[in-house]
């Protein structure tokens, strides 16, 4: 892994979670749609990237590292293929194959992909809109 792939891979996983954590403040919809899950997420990526994504009472928070009890991990391997799904070149089910879930129900990747979606929707609005 090169160093440019690990530091984008470290920022957009930092973004990705607080602007998740950001919209739950806002948008009653996407809040509503995390109704019922209490779920923290570990991602592990490559050798030495690790962050967590928690969603509780509807409302979502991130840290770097490892979390004390998640409820599914998720090891990717393929550096590559896991920048591709944060830039939103791929989606989750690229790395269908090719990542290792630890504990927990696979189904539950199906919520990671509305918050990459939303947080996606959110960042093509902004991008479209003249200054």
């Amino acid at each position: 892994m090169s160093i440019q792939e690990k530091v984008c891979i470290r920022v957009l996983g930092s973004m990705i979670g607080y602007a998740a954590a950001e919209i739950t403040k806002f948008d009653e919809d996407f809040k509503n749609k995390l109704e019922g899950y209490e779920e923290v997420i570990q991602w592990k990526i490559g050798d030495d990237i690790a962050y967590y994504t928690t969603i509780k009472d509807k409302t979502i928070t991130s840290g770097d590292g490892i979390a004390a009890n998640p409820t599914i991990t998720l090891e990717i391997d393929d550096v590559s293929e896991a920048l591709n799904v944060l830039i939103g070149k791929s989606d989750m089910s690229a790395l269908i194959g090719k990542i290792n879930i630890i504990g927990g129900d696979p189904q539950k990747l199906l919520t990671f992909s509305l918050i990459m979606q939303t947080v996606r929707e959110y960042l093509e609005d902004l991008m479209n809109q003249e200054v």
